[in-house]
């Protein structure tokens, strides 16, 4: 499928101001349009901007943007796929793909169904019938038939309720029947291409366009509809107890955290009946296959009441409410009703370790559930968590480690021998705290690497010779017997993994305690930058990292990537703000090093925060470090910056009272950007990567880091027996990773020696960077400033005279993955501001 040539096609047929504005008020600007933003709760001043020249707009509220498709993405919760045939249809474009015998049934069946339900319509509306007073004996309001376009069949005496795809399109019917004695009460259109009731969410198309933080998942219509009632917008029907998997899918994929974006919480509200309460455990292992990281609750109606829908018409909407605060995890809920089946407290000790060792992976949610059973038991805490073999945090004398969950990981690889290949490589022996267990995955993992595969018998036969076990019968028994699915051997690593970390982190500590203890010499400064490299050791362990790709994966990705990058929707690489570097760079990739060397007082930190200035105002976190100039410096520089000031004057404390009255006013332009700043000197990679972390962690993620500069980072005590060349080097490949580690660029300020100086031609080159053998290597672009006037008295004399003393010329002289070459910026000193001869900077400008 030629996805560029669709995308063009939708952006000539659907204009993005007429289709935007069919959902708020737009109103013209000059060249462009303002309004609410209806993609969050936009209260106050419309935040809201849509451009008619590039068919794109921006959100400076929800921080939403792109083109068209974008918007449709965000406002119904669509991938792209779902995105693209939802405008392609309505652009009246066929997709290759789609099969157009089937597409023109499904078309014709929907027209149908339109003009049926239209019909059913009118009879509920206009004319007087049961079903009106049947909605009403069951609570459901006017308002709420109209919004459900509910209808009316006069001929069978039934309720009509249209069962929509997740597009909107009406593709099925639910009849209820009203007349007593007819069985079964509901009759549901016949499954076929066009309507399958196992692949459709009743109200998806509707409620996806509410959804914000929480989905509510229940078996009925009218249960969807007394949702819908009560203000619980972002509600789905799946129409029988247990989802299918497809239903598990698009929830899934509807809930699950994205890029800076919590996932969704989904509260399911089955009914209170024997089959709606063993409905919870199925539904939420289907959801967890689908994505193991969805936070999944459960509410359920009380007794007398048998669902929502009971509690709409016996309590309105205030009860359904009422319910909804009472929600708890699903865990907990499972647990409990497993427990009341058990008829001695002995059997509920074994279903609760079963249970939590084998399901409950969240460590809050267990720590719910052990108060609870330390509390239906009449226990200590401390002894429930003993016998469950949970762990919390440092526990005195036992060190963090479930020998349960390593058996399970064990069994798992001897049923199914082929999984080895999954976990190979991120399973290492020091997983397993139990000796005898990591002495078996030793065994197991020696002979996987030396033949490839795995056998019990060889495994038996080892032990055997070794003497290693008592018992070898008992033990394969004890493995086999109690190994949990294949699909959960993930999680297990998973547990593994974090307890390792904690081990690591326990040892790190005590280590920590001993460099305080026992280095009365060592200066504070000393022993923090040791004790926060021992804790990133100990944390130093990328085993959840997807390092292997399918092919066909990657194809359909770039496919995508690129598609959005031809039409605008996504940007080619980070924008610094200047057309001509940005047109020859592609922009700054994400887990690039950029290197920005110059003489002194060229202005490489002025430059970069132009740079900086122009990436924050469109709204994406910045981190600076500096170790050189103090944060009240670096603002003073980005004040003068935005707001031009005369830099000398402002400085001085000389400024006019208009312009001190404009200064005061205009200080909010630079309010609640999103930059945080790190000026403490002579820290090293390690002290810096921390800083990083916390800064991400703080803002929600990283656009871009620069750091000011190279040559003032300390080198580690441990490096003193290298030369500064090999240590230099050492901390270019060590930010180089950290860019990779954060998944943003990097921009690395440096010097360069005064070997330039000497030469007839004094634009920098490679070798002029200090220490520039491993430089060059590493970096993945080098940027050079230039300024001509600067190298000497008669340069400058020569250039003042041609009017071109400000011209700085930006020289890129290495480039993974673009071009090479230079473009000349002009620097006004006056503002400290870099200004592109070649088109106003892009900092005014759109993000796209």
């Amino acid at each position: 499928m030629n996805y560029e040539a669709i995308l063009n096609e939708i952006k000539d047929k659907i204009d993005i101001v007429d289709y935007i504005g069919q959902f708020t008020e737009l109103k013209k600007r000059g060249n462009l349009y303002q309004g609410k933003c209806v993609l969050h709760n936009d209260k106050d001043t419309p935040s809201l901007t849509v451009y008619d020249e590039t068919q794109s707009f921006y959100c400076f509220g929800c921080k939403a943007g792109g083109g068209v498709l974008d918007f449709v993405k965000e406002y119904y919760n669509f991938d792209f796929n779902e995105a693209l045939e939802f405008l392609a249809e309505k652009a009246g474009i066929q997709l290759s793909h789609i099969d157009l015998s089937v597409y023109r049934k499904k078309k014709a069946r929907v027209q149908q169904n339109q003009v049926q339900l239209e019909a059913s319509k009118e009879v509920m509306i206009k004319t007087a019938n049961v079903g009106k007073e049947y909605l009403k004996s069951r609570g459901i309001t006017e308002q709420t038939v109209n919004d459900f376009e509910l209808g009316y069949d006069d001929k069978n005496n039934s309720i009509v309720i249209p069962i929509h795809d997740g597009m909107g399109k009406v593709v099925g019917f639910s009849n209820r029947f009203l007349d007593e004695g007819v069985e079964p009460k509901y009759k549901n259109s016949r499954n076929d291409e066009v309507f399958n009731k196992g692949e459709l969410l009743y109200n998806l198309h509707r409620g996806r366009k509410h959804l914000t933080d929480t989905l509510y998942v229940v078996e009925g219509y009218f249960d969807v509809m007394s949702l819908w009632q009560s203000g619980f917008l972002s509600s789905v029907g799946i129409m029988k107890d247990v989802l299918t998997e497809q239903q598990g899918k698009i929830i899934a994929k509807l809930c699950k955290g994205k890029q800076y974006k919590a996932g969704k919480t989904i509260i399911l509200i089955p009914d209170n009946d024997s089959t709606g309460i063993k409905s919870v455990e199925k539904n939420k292992k289907i959801l967890l296959d689908e994505e193991p990281t969805l936070d999944i609750r459960v509410a359920i109606p009380e007794h007398p009441y048998k669902d929502v829908n009971d509690i709409l018409k016996a309590e309105g909407e205030e009860g359904v409410q009422r319910l909804l605060e009472k929600t708890v995890y699903a865990d907990y809920f499972i647990l409990k009703h497993l427990l009341n089946e058990q008829k001695t407290v002995e059997k509920e000790y074994l279903v609760a370790k079963e249970y939590i060792t084998q399901n409950v992976y969240n460590e809050m949610v267990a720590e719910d559930l052990i108060k609870y059973l330390a509390e239906r038991w009449s226990k200590t805490v401390l002894q429930v968590r003993e016998y469950l073999e949970i762990t919390k945090g440092k526990t005195k004398g036992k060190m963090p480690h479930n020998t349960f969950v390593e058996k399970q990981v064990l069994g798992i690889l001897l049923e199914h021998p082929g999984k080895i290949d999954e976990v190979a490589d991120v399973l290492i022996p020091d997983l397993f705290y139990n000796n005898q267990n990591r002495y078996i995955y030793e065994i197991i993992l020696n002979q996987y690497q030396k033949t490839g595969e795995v056998s019990q018998l060889h495994l038996y036969l080892e032990l055997q010779k070794r003497e290693a076990v008592d018992n070898i019968q008992n033990l394969f028994t004890e493995l086999t017997s109690n190994a949990p699915p294949p699909s959960e051997l993930h999680k297990g690593v998973g547990i593994l993994k974090d307890l390792y970390l904690k081990r690591k982190l326990y040892k790190a500590v005590e280590q920590i305690g001993d460099l305080v203890t026992e280095n009365e010499e060592a200066s504070v400064d000393s022993i923090a930058s040791q004790a926060q490299e021992l804790i990133f050791q100990a944390t130093d362990i990328n085993t959840n990292q997807k390092t292997i790709y399918d092919i066909n994966e990657l194809l359909a990705n770039r496919l995508e990537e690129y598609v959005k990058r031809k039409e605008g929707l996504t940007p080619r690489g980070l924008q610094t703000g200047f057309m001509s570097l940005d047109s020859l760079t592609n922009g700054f990739k994400n887990k690039h090093l950029i290197i920005l060397a110059a003489a002194t007082s060229t202005g490489k930190t002025a430059f970069s925060l132009n740079i900086v200035r122009n990436v924050i105002k469109r709204k994406l976190p910045v981190a600076f470090i500096s170790l050189e100039m103090s944060a009240e410096e670096i603002m003073d520089r980005l004040i003068i910056q935005e707001l031009m000031i005369d830099n000398q004057r402002y400085e001085r404390g000389e400024l006019g009272d208009k312009e001190f009255t404009e200064f005061v006013q205009n200080l909010n332009l630079l309010y609640n950007l999103p930059l945080r700043i790190s000026d403490e000197r002579g820290i090293n990679v390690s002290q810096i990567r921390a800083r990083l972390r916390r800064m991400k962690a703080q803002m929600g993620g990283l656009g871009l880091v620069v750091i000011d500069y190279l040559q003032t980072i300390a080198i580690p005590e441990n490096a003193a027996n290298q030369t500064t060349a090999r240590a230099v080097g050492e901390i270019v490949l060590q930010l180089r990773n950290l860019a990779a580690e954060l998944d943003t660029p990097i921009i690395l300020l440096s010097q360069i020696n005064r070997s330039y100086s000497q030469r007839q031609d004094k634009r920098p080159q490679v070798s002029d960077l200090r220490e520039s053998g491993n430089i060059e290597e590493f970096a993945d672009m080098i940027i050079f400033l230039y300024r001509h006037a600067r190298t000497s008295l008669q340069a400058f004399e020569e250039a003042k005279a041609e009017g071109r003393e400000n011209e700085v010329e930006i020289i890129v002289a290495k480039n993974r993955t673009g071009k090479t070459g230079t473009t000349t910026l002009i620097f006004d000193d006056r503002y400290l501001r870099y200004i592109d001869p070649l088109g106003e900077s892009l900092e005014k400008s759109a993000p796209r």
